[in-house]
């Protein structure tokens, strides 16, 4: 680990799943904190068997686990319960992603949490919020940003997960408020982070433009391909070009770049002819030619990279955003750098129950580690990837195998 550490006094229990709660976490295990990761003792957090594996291990989980420590426990057992409440006497803050009353199901109800530990912040990440008619429903990614209006003028699949990924920002942003407040009044709190709130805030265009009249799904917005000034292209070579001259200065000098000035006039025209013309001049040269092309010019024109070209792209190089830990998966930096470093670059990629053993001694815990107690299910082992990797190819039924509990399921 190296640069810059935030918040080293911090002390995070996660017990979330899937993206946007352990994304949370990696965010303020990033600035410093120390995260202990509760697992599923079987299976374990469901990103570590996502596609993109190298050596049996996940790259999503790398990106979202490095550097946590790993603590696998079955939370329905009554030993397990007695670990994770000894955590929270002297843990800051405790992100949770289960179905709304799950917790209390568990016997570890939030306004009980908050009564115990009234230092602690509780911050619960749920698809559809705490209350209202659809707070148990299940839900997506996809499915908030449905009803939160953010992909009524898309033309396609979106390509991130917007609600969860702006979802996990808010809620890191509430919990560091929290914990700038708790330093005034002694005080946690309780947030309720709602996924389809985050999808809400990522549409703030959409609503700005419902001002002027309703509009319907599909009717396309201003950033979303309704000007031919703010586009994607089809180049000649089967590549795509992104055009987005929106301020008439630009497109004043893309259309000299292009030597078409008879569309200075026409860049907000949206009766799709101008977007015709448009379309059939960028597919007239290859993805490459245009970017020698637009290298020139100070234009916001370039092309669409995938990811891997986007990794070798000179500006992302610079910046040093991603890079391979030693285990050969990648690692994610903190997207902001403090007085020139960003605060984590490396750490290690933890094992499912990796530090169970150590964090229950630290813990004072050194009993609940007793054959007795794992033949009960208390404290949980590791699990083989091998035995997943034959469950999905229909040669075994993983046993435990959680419901996805960070889009609200309750196990």
């Amino acid at each position: 680990m190296s640069g810059p550490s935030l918040l080293d006094d911090l002390l995070v229990v996660d017990l979330s799943r899937n993206l946007p709660g352990p994304l949370v976490s990696r965010l303020l295990g990033d600035l410093g904190a120390r995260v202990l990761k509760v697992e599923e003792p079987t299976l374990g957090d469901p990103s570590r068997h996502l596609p993109g594996a190298k050596d049996g291990k996940s790259s999503l989980s790398a990106l979202l686990l490095a550097g946590h420590q790993s603590i696998a426990l079955n939370l329905k057992k009554d030993a397990a319960r007695e670990c994770l409440e000894e955590m929270l006497i002297t843990a800051d803050v405790l992100v949770e992603s289960f179905r709304p009353g799950t917790l209390e199901r568990l016997g570890l109800p939030p306004a009980e949490l908050r009564r115990r530990y009234p230092k602690l912040i509780i911050c619960s990440v749920s698809g559809w919020g705490q209350e209202g008619p659809d707070a148990q429903r299940a839900g997506h990614d996809l499915t908030y940003q449905a009803i939160a209006g953010s992909l009524a003028g898309a033309r396609g699949m979106p390509a991130a997960q917007t609600a969860d990924i702006v979802g996990a920002w808010s809620a890191t942003c509430s919990v560091l408020a929290a914990l700038h407040r708790r330093q005034r009044d002694g005080q946690g709190c309780w947030i309720d982070q709602a996924l389809l709130d985050a999808a809400g805030h990522a549409s703030i265009m959409a609503w700005a433009s419902e001002t002027e009249s309703p509009r319907a799904d599909r009717e396309p917005l201003l950033l979303t391909g309704s000007v031919p000034c703010y586009n994607l292209y089809p180049t000649k070579d089967g590549g795509r070009l992104a055009l987005a001259a929106l301020e008439p200065r630009f497109w004043k000098k893309f259309c000299a770049a292009v030597d078409r000035r008879d569309w200075l006039l026409r860049q907000y025209q949206t009766d799709g002819s101008v977007h015709r013309e448009v379309a059939e001049l960028v597919a007239g040269r290859t993805r490459e030619a245009w970017a020698t092309l637009f290298a020139e010019h100070d234009i916001p024109v370039d092309p669409v990279l995938s990811s891997a070209e986007a990794r070798e792209h000179p500006q992302v190089k610079v910046r040093d955003l991603l890079r391979d830990g030693d285990d050969g998966l990648p690692r994610l930096g903190f997207p902001a750098r403090f007085d020139g470093e960003r605060p984590r670059e490396d750490a290690a990629y933890p094992g499912l129950g990796e530090h169970t053993d150590g964090v229950s001694r630290e813990f004072g815990l050194a009993s609940a580690l007793s054959s007795r107690k794992r033949r009960a299910g208390g404290i949980g082992r590791r699990f083989s990837f091998k035995r997943w990797a034959l469950a999905l190819a229909g040669k075994a039924a993983p046993r435990g195998l959680g419901k996805n509990s960070a889009e609200g399921e309750d196990s």
